[in-house]
C-alpha cells in the first residue's frame, strides 16, 4: 500500500509538471487477468467493474482505437490499442463480451505450451479458434513457456519465439504478426531474432506513447494494475504515469 502512495505522489508531481500531458503518439495498453470478484491482491488482475468504467469512459470520449496490425503500415500519431497478456481464460469468457459489444478492438498474446497442455485458468485450443474468427479480435504469440528470454541461449530463444509461431500459425491458420516480449525483457538478439521468425511487430513493457518514428520491434505498452480505478486510468492514458519509464533505464 505504501508503494502504491508513493507511485500516487510521484504521478501527481509529474503530471503537475506537465512532463507527460498532450504528448503525440499512439500508445499500447497492456492488461492482463480480468476478474468479477472485487477484492484481489494480485497486482495483474483488475475487476469487472473497473474494466468496464475505463471502456465506457474511452467510448464516451470518443477515442480512437485501432487494431494492432493497423501499426504495420503506419503508427497513428493518436488514440490506443488494446491488449492483454498471457491468454487467460478470462479475456474470453468476461473481458472479450463487453469489448465486442462496445465495438472495440483488441488483442491477446497467448503462452502457447500453456494452451496444448490444458493448463488451467488459460484459453484451450477450441475457444481460441472460435475466437481468433472474430474480425475484432487479433491473437498474437507471447512465446512458449513464458521465460526471462534474456536468460536463456539463442538456440532456446529461437525456440521460444518461432515454435510459438508455427504452433498458433497451424491452429489458427492464419499468419501471426505481433510477438510480445515475456516480462517485457528484450536485448538486440532477442529483437533480431523476431524479427528473423516473421513477425512484424514486437511489444515491450516500456511506458511511453509510440510516436511514427518508433521501431516497431520495440513499442512501448503501458500495463494496467488492479489499482487502476477511472481517475488512474485516465491520468495513464494522459501520460502522467510515463516517469515509469525512466525505472527500465
Amino acid at each position: 500500500m505504501m508503494r502504491f502512495f508513493l507511485k500516487s505522489f510521484i504521478t501527481l508531481l509529474y503530471s503537475s509538471l506537465s512532463l507527460g500531458a498532450n504528448k503525440k503518439g499512439l500508445r499500447a495498453l497492456k492488461y492482463h487477468s480480468i476478474r468479477k470478484e472485487q477484492k484481489d491482491d494480485n497486482l495483474w488482475s483488475l475487476d469487472i467493474n473497473s474494466f468496464s468504467d475505463h471502456f465506457s469512459f474511452l467510448v464516451d470520449a470518443k477515442i480512437d482505437l485501432f487494431k494492432i496490425d493497423e501499426l504495420i503500415n503506419l503508427i497513428p500519431d493518436r488514440g490506443l490499442v488494446i491488449t492483454f497478456d498471457d491468454g487467460f481464460k478470462d479475456n474470453f469468457e468476461i473481458a472479450a463480451p463487453i469489448l465486442l459489444e462496445l465495438g472495440i478492438p483488441f488483442s491477446v498474446f497467448v503462452i502457447t505450451d500453456f494452451i496444448s497442455q490444458s493448463k488451467k485458468g488459460y484459453v484451450d485450443e477450441l475457444t481460441l479458434k472460435e475466437f481468433s474468427k472474430n474480425p475484432l479480435i487479433t491473437i498474437g504469440s507471447h512465446s512458449c513457456s513464458h521465460p526471462r528470454l534474456t536468460n536463456l541461449s539463442l538456440s532456446e530463444i529461437k525456440k521460444e519465439v518461432s515454435n510459438s509461431k508455427d504452433y498458433l500459425e497451424g491452429l489458427l491458420g492464419r499468419e501471426i504478426n505481433a510477438f510480445s516480449y515475456p516480462h517485457g525483457l528484450f536485448n538486440d538478439s532477442i529483437r533480431q531474432e523476431v524479427i528473423e521468425a516473421g513477425y512484424k511487430l514486437g511489444f515491450t513493457s516500456h511506458y511511453d506513447v509510440n510516436k511514427k518514428t518508433q521501431d516497431k520491434f520495440t513499442l512501448n505498452t503501458n500495463e494496467i494494475w488492479n489499482t487502476d480505478n477511472l481517475t488512474n486510468f485516465q491520468r495513464k492514458i494522459n501520460g502522467d504515469w510515463d516517469w515509469l519509464k525512466y525505472r527500465n533505464l
